[in-house]
């Protein structure tokens, strides 16, 4: 991971490593009081999920940028840079802003103390509460209930689709993942809920009766329908209706694939509920032009070379929504599939997804951390063993997409399974062609 900026920056995380985990809300409590309350200088909207949250918070970001809102927009992991994690109206938050705010937050006593992701908090925070932002959309880091992020006290919360991923900190059942998911809601503050199965659905749904907080679900306050997926360009199409909507909206995405119509939906959910509706206009313009690194993101052929598609999809869910949408753009033959994964995900799942859809796969590792290095090697062995499949490893990211791009000629690369996997891929010069988005 590149840790961007000058020194105040580079001192506030080194050495903390990204991955640490301790729950409980005690130290970011600590560092926001000592920080004068930052969070509480903005209105909020606060999403937690396993899939969708960060494409969801980006649309509703979008929305609000379009109608003049100025806005925040905290997202997690980053693929490259540091930075990518702090948006303003859609940009980057300036070196010297960002510099000073983490300067105060270095400064403080209780800092020491914190994990890197309560830091990023923290600076996120401090930067929107600086830089005069009036809304900011905060996506959790995991879970919900005991996440940095739980400081707020939101306008609004929306929960985006649940499926297994975290088990070891959110429990071996949909429903207990629901539990922690649903820690975000609080009184008063509409409880927005995407298309989620009725045994988690149950327990958010109760899980906001007890704070007191309304519930609005996709499928019932508001619905889509007429889902098109086109190709040229690469766009979802679909119809938005709701209570707030009778007669509904025509919108389209840039971001391609069935779910991102849903992923819209609840953004748009989300701010009618919480009273930050935008116009028709603005409804429109931001959704259409909504962008986010890594969720299928397309680069497409230049030279001769492959179109490249990115993707960070890290569970079966999620690897499953990746290959439904390859097949609805027809993506040119042959899809060579190079593949980096965590080793505390369920990657025999998904690689047996993958296999489905791809002509080739190629399995190697990133440069994550040590505790949760894949091993490539065992997973061909089982795709061998099982499957029946054979596979290429390579040692790292650029010797599996140097053999990737030689694998698929005039077909398409895609580079999943990890977000540290898509952010080294997409450093690589030789996929530097147009960032679709950027």
């Amino acid at each position: 991971m590149l840790i961007a900026g000058g020194d105040a920056l580079a001192a506030l995380f080194d050495p903390r490593p990204v991955t640490t985990i301790r729950w409980g809300l005690d130290r970011i409590e600590a560092l926001l009081a000592e920080l004068g309350r930052p969070e509480r200088t903005f209105n909020a909207l606060h999403i937690a999920g396993t899939n969708g949250k960060g494409s969801t918070a980006c649309f509703a970001a979008s929305m609000l940028e379009d109608g003049g809102t100025r806005t925040g927009l905290y997202t997690s992991p980053h693929l490259e840079d540091v930075r990518e994690r702090f948006l303003i109206d859609g940009a980057w938050v300036e070196e010297s802003a960002l510099q000073s705010a983490a300067a105060r937050v270095l400064d403080c006593e209780t800092a020491e103390h914190c994990t890197y992701f309560e830091l990023a908090t923290a600076l996120a925070f401090t930067c929107f509460a600086e830089c005069g932002v009036e809304v900011a959309v905060v996506e959790t880091g995991l879970g919900g209930r005991l996440d940095a992020t739980n400081v707020l006290r939101p306008a609004g919360t929306a929960i985006t689709p649940i499926s297994l991923d975290h088990t070891e900190w959110l429990g071996g059942s949909p429903e207990s993942i629901a539990k922690e998911k649903g820690g975000i809601f609080k009184p008063g503050a509409p409880a927005c809920l995407g298309r989620i199965d009725p045994l988690p659905l149950a327990v958010l749904e109760r899980a906001a009766r007890r704070v007191g907080s309304p519930v609005a679900r996709l499928g019932r306050e508001a619905e889509v329908s007429d889902v098109e997926v086109r190709t040229d360009p690469p766009e979802t199409r679909f119809r938005y209706v709701s209570g707030s909507r009778p007669d509904g909206l025509r919108l389209a995405t840039g971001l391609p694939g069935r779910h991102q119509a849903d992923n819209a939906a609840l953004a748009l959910l989300l701010l009618d509920g919480s009273g930050l509706p935008p116009d028709e206009d603005s409804a429109r313009r931001g959704i259409a032009r909504a962008r986010l690194a890594g969720r299928f993101e397309i680069r497409p052929s230049r030279g001769g070379r492959p179109g490249c598609v990115f993707d960070i999809a890290h569970n079966p869910a999620a690897i499953a929504a990746l290959c439904e949408t390859v097949a609805a753009l027809s993506a040119a033959r042959p899809l060579i599939a190079v593949v980096g994964m965590l080793a505390d995900k369920d990657w025999k799942k998904m690689l047996a997804r993958l296999a489905l859809d791809s002509d080739a796969m190629i399995l190697t590792r990133s440069a994550a951390p040590a505790e949760r290095r894949w091993d490539p090697s065992r997973a061909q062995e089982w795709l061998s063993r099982e499957r029946g499949l054979e596979s290429i490893v390579c040692r790292n990211v650029a010797e599996a997409v140097s053999r990737g791009l030689t694998l698929a000629g005039a077909g398409t690369l895609l580079v999943t399974g990890s977000a540290t996997t898509v952010g080294e891929a997409r450093a690589l010069p030789e996929l530097a062609g147009v960032r679709t988005g950027d």
